[in-house]
């Protein structure tokens, strides 16, 4: 049996009165499931906290220069008045924000307020950019979903689980997805990967500028952008405060996804064909860089453009030995592996958590202290980091 109830189906406003609906209940027992929705976030509930308004029983005052907004949903926290602006599909407007910030102003007597908005981006939404000053978050649909699907029953209180598995359903019914492991089947556990792992850098210098891209064609000998399947995913990942536009010609790290055996891979990208800071960072650099990679446990791969190329592949290796030579023996400007010489050095650590959760926060964690080595501190290593390089 599915969702007993209607599905909003995409509408809004049947999907904020019913996840209201199992908030307001909610409260009443324990905070606990509303705080692991923001548990990523600087917002805590106590065992006071209430649902006390929504779209059907709104705040009773407003501004009388302003609209009287229905903020969609409101709890009260004893020392705080906390809104939610929810949209499915509607676009946000600065207006409707700082008038309902005003209302819940007016309504919190002095005490400290809070508007979340929820939406279904996958990133934070541009314009919450016109509003660093002031107590706004920002909430994915789609985190909202994955705390509630990663809570263990066994760590809430017994009365909470039966809200906690209606609100599972609720989502499951909105087709909002989590990554629940690699399938062969199921091509959109890929997709779901890279969501989940790029909502879980929001907030850190790390962002995925990219999209997965596939095609199809009849080609025996495709070009790997053409392939329906092509054999790794390579998902990039850059600095939010680059001065630059993103390209594959300024620094950044990588997630690969092997598409066959499923392997994941983290790593930091050089290349040494196209970039001259590259060449000449690798070039001063090599012992460090072997160093580094053995005490990591890290391999250098070797590859052309793409991870994807047909004929040539990757060349892998994790023997320090052969690292050096790799390195020392092709141009100043390639990797020299088998007899080619490749334009890109790329040293990557496989990532090996068994359960999805743990694999994407996993990959989160190698990324964070990939960034930190490579791309902004030098704090712990003697060599100067890429972004001196830059």
């Amino acid at each position: 049996m599915g969702y007993p109830f209607s599905s909003p189906n995409g509408d809004e406003e049947d999907l904020n009165e019913q996840f209201a609906g199992y908030l307001y209940y909610s409260l009443q027992i324990s905070p606990d499931l509303l705080n692991r929705i923001h548990s990523h976030q600087q917002l805590f509930f106590s065992d006071e906290a209430r649902l006390v308004a929504h779209q059907n029983s709104p705040l009773p005052r407003y501004t009388d220069t302003g609209i009287n907004r229905e903020i969609d949903w409101v709890v009260d926290d004893g020392d705080k008045l906390v809104g939610y602006e929810s949209k499915y599909s509607a676009p946000l407007h600065k207006d409707q924000l700082q008038d309902e910030l005003n209302k819940l102003r007016l309504n919190a007597d002095g005490r400290d307020v809070a508007l979340v908005v929820i939406t279904m981006n996958t990133t934070p939404v541009s314009l919450l950019n016109q509003f660093t000053d002031e107590p706004v978050y920002w909430l994915s649909w789609f985190t909202v979903f994955r705390r509630l699907h990663q809570t263990d029953e066994a760590d809430i209180p017994p009365e909470q689980r039966p809200i906690l598995r209606m609100l599972r359903d609720l989502f499951e019914a909105e087709d909002m997805h989590p990554f629940t492991g690699f399938d062969h089947h199921d091509k959109l556990q890929y997709r779901y990967f890279i969501r989940d792992l790029r909502q879980e850098l929001v907030g850190t210098e790390l962002e995925n500028p990219g999209k997965v891209h596939t095609s199809a064609t009849k080609d025996p000998e495709p070009s790997a952008w053409k392939r329906i399947a092509p054999k790794r995913i390579d998902v990039p990942f850059v600095r939010e405060s680059r001065e630059q536009e993103w390209s594959r010609l300024t620094s950044y790290l990588t997630v690969t996804v092997d598409m066959e055996t499923h392997d994941v891979h983290t790593g930091i990208v050089f290349n040494l064909r196209e970039i001259k800071t590259h060449r000449d960072y690798v070039n001063e650099n090599i012992d460090e860089l072997i160093e580094y990679a053995a005490e990591r446990d890290m391999d250098l791969w070797a590859s052309m453009n793409s991870f994807n190329q047909w004929k040539v592949g990757i060349a892998k290796t994790d023997d320090p030995a052969e690292m050096r030579t790799w390195l020392a023996d092709g141009s100043e400007n390639a990797v020299r592996a088998d007899g080619t010489d490749y334009k890109k050095a790329i040293f990557v650590r496989g990532c090996s958590a068994s359960d999805p959760a743990g694999l994407v926060q996993e990959v989160k964690q190698e990324l964070l202290e990939l960034h930190k080595q490579f791309l902004i501190s030098d704090e712990l290593y003697r060599w100067p980091t890429l972004e001196e390089y830059e």
